[in-house]
């Protein structure tokens, strides 16, 4: 698929960071974990930095990672399954409408549906409200409009190819892929739909990308600290932490070694069957909380170390590939987890 690549000047100018009250849409599959609840929240919890215009829901599919395995009721649910992208989307939705209630907001207008399925190798745009209010608030508002995304890219990158005019409108920030020191960037919202990543690394979209592991993954969060800091301090705080703290089972040990091995290709050289002799016998239960890292980006500047490099072509296998004549794209290597964390606690306690 060949873009006409805006200018490398201007885009490396729409990627200065902002200054002022912000445009911002949320692109989210929130019913996926309990991270972008913790992202919804602080964001509509920051009124002064962020004008949360819309909150579109993302598909997503996690059933591959239980195949084989006869999943009760109970297991669905702790696991937020969802069959395909259309159950996933859908539950989505309705997560977000229910974080609005538990904020006391109002949710009409503000939430759209978005794709019911990936862009895929067929290559085209999926129309959906999100797609098409995503195109309309981009060429109808005035100045940028900042899309914090966190789930599969299928909506923002079907608004591209619907009006790829929209480059010119809008800033992706975009939780996705891996660091770039990594084999693969294999991650779940990445992996799902790769043709709608490489439209976006493609596209000449300004992006600001953060990486998920030894970027975001810095972002852990513990029980007790959720106990002191929002359980019983507002609606919205107690809801968070006892979905977090219900998600502390003997399952997150195994997944907790799975992330590593999944995630991290080409970091580590120890083979398997040395690592099988040196189990985890201990372990101190935190959550990450990836998420709120483009909620993060946004709000504060200090919080993240980020820079400008090309924009890197991802392959059909998951596999980076560089060239330094393609266009800039700002990368996120570092995120300040107290900094964070602190503005977080202390918006949603008086939410």
């Amino acid at each position: 698929m060949t873009f006409n690549v805006p200018d490398h000047e201007s885009i490396a100018e729409r990627l200065r960071y902002p200054l002022g009250k912000l445009r911002v849409v949320i692109d989210t599959d929130a019913y996926n974990e309990v991270d972008d609840q913790f992202a919804i929240a602080w964001a509509l919890s920051s009124p002064e930095r962020m004008g949360v215009e819309a909150v579109y829901a993302a598909p997503y599919n996690n059933a591959f990672f239980f195949r084989g395995r006869d999943l009760t009721e109970e297991q669905k649910r702790l696991a937020h399954y969802a069959a395909d992208p259309a159950e996933g989307m859908e539950q989505s939705y309705h997560e977000i409408i229910k974080l609005f209630k538990l904020l006391k907001m109002e949710s009409a207008g503000k939430v759209f549906r978005g794709s019911r399925y990936y862009i895929g190798k067929a290559g085209k745009a999926v129309e959906s409200e999100a797609a098409r209010d995503l195109v309309k608030r981009a060429v109808e508002g005035e100045g940028l409009l900042y899309v914090a995304a966190m789930g599969a890219i299928t909506n923002v990158a079907s608004a591209i190819l619907m009006d790829p005019k929209i480059v010119e409108k809008i800033v992706v920030v975009w939780l996705g892929g891996q660091p770039f020191s990594c084999a693969l960037a294999r991650e779940f919202n990445l992996l799902q739909d790769i043709p709608a990543a490489q439209i976006l690394f493609d596209s000449g979209v300004p992006l600001v990308l953060i990486p998920c592991m030894l970027s975001a993954s810095h972002l852990t969060v513990t029980a007790e600290e959720m106990k002191n800091r929002l359980r019983g301090k507002s609606d919205v705080g107690t809801y968070l932490t006892d979905m977090v703290i219900g998600q502390f089972n003997d399952e997150l040990l195994e997944n907790s070694t799975a992330l590593k091995n999944f995630y991290l290709a080409g970091l580590d050289d120890i083979p398997r069957d040395i690592a099988a002799q040196f189990p985890t016998k201990n372990i101190s239960w935190s959550r990450i909380i990836w998420d709120i890292s483009t909620v993060a980006y946004l709000i504060n500047p200090n919080w993240s170390a980020t820079k400008l490099v090309p924009s890197p072509i991802l392959q059909d296998d998951m596999s980076w590939r560089h060239d330094d004549s393609r266009h800039p794209i700002r990368y996120c290597s570092y995120v300040s987890r107290d900094h964070i964390f602190g503005d977080l606690f202390a918006k949603l306690e008086q939410s």
